[in-house]
């Protein structure tokens, strides 16, 4: 039964709330260790840490267990019977898993290689170290995602940033000390170390090993429907790493582990789109949605906000990020961050249509058909590797960006057809409610392109250009879908039924 939808507004916009200043402090966290590590740690270093951890994530995700995604969207999430279960079903894959890791650590170094640099390091040893992240993170308190099942964000969002935050430092000293590969390496498994032990701070839990039958039986319908989906998305994310880690070689003929430190790096500015919306909202809609699923009409409207909202605020980020070009990753990172012409832009333009992708995507997990979902990213999944390996062969990074552009356009195209169809809505309603998010982009655009024409700014002055122009508006959109938001009328009441008759 859903909550009323007075009650369940409140909750959706504390939710929202806590996770933009929660994830916004992330982001900020997130950017201030590679600006540090960008300019302590050679690119080649950065290039081979992105090469190894892709690795680890691969196999990990093949049996990717689905125990928060599970909790939130069942009834009985909050039982302790379930969340028992949960972790000792984790638990156990966790070892299973990194146990699978360091034996093909071998097999992964033999794949990467690169007889000219690799005599540095033992590739294999990086590999073995990695294969204990899943196990940590295994470990997390099962409490979490009843937490986040009741909309209780404020604690979650607190510890994963102090999480964050800690694990950053961490990072920068190791960068700062070693100066190499492996500082990156033991970085990251302070942050899932120290992940893990706040999980129990905010979401206090005693585990038990204890396998539940009828959990068990929930637990493994609710993983078929979503089976092969977390792979997908392994895949797609670490395709650059990949293809580029295979493909990509220098003049000299090598492997040009310094271009996919230039992409990583400079991709995790223009995702910022795509962060805000999958980090912050995502895990909000999926618990408000998973309420309204019986309400068909109210789910419909909410997830037509949900896509207008990205459309007057996400759009307008990708318009001017696009813009900056190249500038804007020279100045955080470093002029050798953005010497390649084109490849922000086009990494921004995907950032954008990724972020309405993820917009549309927690609908289908939150009512329980998370193979539209799944469909989706196998379609982009094949997108991009067929597009993208010839594409890099012949144009380096910025094939592989056109090759990701490809991908995402498959997706978000299925994704909208699958949505429309469930919510029983028509492409007309879809256009109308897009339209004032459409113009607002067209407008920047507009005026950028002005600016640019007038006085062609380069380095800061074209980063102040772009936030004077693209700010206000963003404030402007923000006020004014909070406003609609919070003045809202509630659904009309339910007819009483008639009296019986006597």
């Amino acid at each position: 039964m859903s909550q009323p939808d007075g009650e369940l507004r409140r909750k959706t916009l504390q939710g929202l709330v806590w996770q933009f200043l929660g994830v916004g402090g992330q982001r900020i966290v997130a950017l201030v260790g590679p600006v540090v590590i960008a300019r302590s740690v050679s690119q080649d270093d950065i290039g081979l840490f992105a090469i190894v951890l892709t690795g680890i994530a691969v196999v990990e995700s093949l049996t990717l267990f689905m125990g928060e995604q599970s909790t939130i969207s069942s009834t009985r999430g909050l039982e302790r019977r379930y969340q028992d279960t949960v972790f000792t079903v984790r638990l156990a894959r966790s070892i299973v898993i990194s146990g699978l890791l360091c034996a093909l650590a071998p097999a992964f170094a033999w794949f990467f290689r690169d007889p000219e640099r690799d005599h540095h390091y033992w590739l294999t040893g990086l590999f073995l170290t990695l294969a204990a992240n899943g196990f940590l993170d295994g470990l997390q308190s099962p409490a979490r995602a009843g937490k986040l099942k009741g909309m209780e964000f404020r604690r979650i969002v607190l510890g994963d940033f102090l999480a964050a935050l800690l694990g950053m430092f961490c990072t920068i000293g190791f960068a700062l000390w070693w100066r190499d590969v492996w500082a990156l390496v033991i970085g990251h498994l302070c942050g899932t170390s120290l992940r893990t032990i706040l999980s129990y701070v905010v979401a206090p839990h005693r585990p038990r090993l204890q396998l539940d039958r009828e959990v068990l039986r929930e637990l493994f319908h609710y993983g078929k429907g979503a089976a092969g989906a977390p792979f997908l998305l392994v895949m797609i994310f670490a395709s650059p790493a990949l293809v580029l880690g295979r493909f990509l070689v220098d003049a000299q003929g090598n492997r040009d582990r310094a271009g996919i430190a230039v992409f990583d790096y400079a991709a995790r500015l223009a995702r910022l789109p795509e962060d805000v919306f999958l980090r912050v909202i995502a895990p909000v809609a999926v618990p408000a949605y998973a309420q309204l699923r019986l309400d068909r009409p109210r789910l419909a409207r909410a997830w037509l906000g949900a896509v207008r909202a990205f459309l007057l605020i996400g759009g307008p980020m990708s318009v001017a990020l696009a813009w900056l070009g190249g500038e804007l990753p020279s100045i955080v990172f470093g002029s050798d961050y953005g010497e390649i012409d084109g490849l922000f832009a086009l990494q921004a333009l995907h950032g954008g249509m990724a972020g309405l992708t993820a917009v549309v995507g927690p609908l289908f997990w939150a009512v329980g058909i998370p193979g539209e979902d799944r469909r989706a990213q196998l379609f982009r999944s094949i997108a991009i590797y067929a597009v993208g390996i010839p594409a890099t062969i012949s144009y380096g990074v910025v094939g592989f960006a056109w090759g990701m552009i490809a991908g995402i356009s498959v997706a978000l195209v299925l994704s909208m057809v699958s949505a429309l169809r469930y919510l029983q809505l028509g492409l007309g309603q879809l256009l109308a409610t897009g339209r004032d998010g459409a113009l607002s982009c067209v407008c920047l655009a507009v005026v950028l392109l002005a600016v640019d024409g007038l006085f062609a700014p380069h380095g800061w002055w074209r980063f102040a250009a772009a936030g004077c122009t693209s700010g206000p508006l963003l404030a402007l959109a923000t006020l004014r879908i909070l406003r609609e938001r919070r003045h809202a009328p509630p659904p009309p009441a339910p007819e009483p039924l008639p009296e019986p008759m006597p």
